[in-house]
């Protein structure tokens, strides 16, 4: 996405890899298999999963982040797509799906049933699901909520994130980049969230099981009414 684009060079700074997301993923994900990140970025996740035996393939709709992924990684497969036509993809046969960094609020909601259905097609019979976003629910009846500041001192950068209601039931997401107190970049886009609830009752209509649902990637207990991330780990059932 260009608004990613916009600030590529400083977005390993920003979003670098975290190992225990890395972890996580590894404990869920199928061992041995071939594995499918939706909105991959510059491929760590994948490029780093794929030194655990999996066979994995990475998608982004931005060109930038996929030239950047392929330049460090040579062993999984990446490629420029959208996430509503994951349908296309082949060979259509995957044992684990993950869609993680809030990746998914970016798809309009009234194409989530049918990514539900790619995503379902696309998996084996016990294959894990696993996505991520911001917990909206206490957020999306708020004018707006400005997130804590990212500061890298060493860099001497600051990264402001906020989110604002656009009063037509989705949020604008605004950030801005400064460095020494100068503005680097700033931007805008729209996000189409759901509250957990929603978010829960889309995937169980699609065919998938609830397995696990936390606050974060650690383990957290996941609590509606306060803020946090939301991580769902579905599974698959026999076709």
């Amino acid at each position: 996405m260009a608004f990613y684009s916009d600030f590529a060079g400083e977005y390993e700074k920003i979003f670098p890899l975290r190992e225990g997301t890395l972890q996580f993923l590894d404990r869920w994900l199928p061992q041995g298999e071939r594995v499918l990140d939706l909105g991959c970025g510059t491929g760590h996740y994948c490029g780093r999963l794929s030194g655990t035996g999996r066979s994995c393939l990475g998608i982004d709709l931005d060109p930038g982040m996929i030239l950047e992924a392929e330049k460090v990684y040579s062993e999984p497969k990446f490629q420029i797509l959208d996430l509503q036509d994951i349908g296309m993809l082949k060979p259509a046969s995957f044992s684990g799906i993950y869609c993680i960094g809030n990746v998914l609020p970016h798809l309009h909601a009234k194409k989530i049933p049918n990514f539900l259905a790619s995503v379902h097609k696309l998996l084996q019979p016990g294959g894990r699901w696993i996505f991520q976003t911001v917990n909206f629910d206490p957020l999306l009846h708020l004018d707006e909520y400005t997130l804590p500041v990212l500061e890298f001192p060493e860099d001497k950068l600051k990264f402001n994130r906020k989110y604002v209601d656009d009063n037509q039931g989705n949020l604008l997401f605004q950030t801005s980049l400064t460095k020494e107190g100068m503005a680097v970049f700033s931007g805008e886009t729209t996000l189409y969230p759901r509250v957990s609830s929603e978010y829960l009752s889309m995937n169980k209509k699609a065919g998938f099981n609830l397995l696990a649902h936390f606050a974060d990637f650690t383990g957290l207990e996941f609590t509606p009414g306060q803020y946090s991330g939301s991580v769902y780990i579905f599974e698959a059932p026999g076709k």
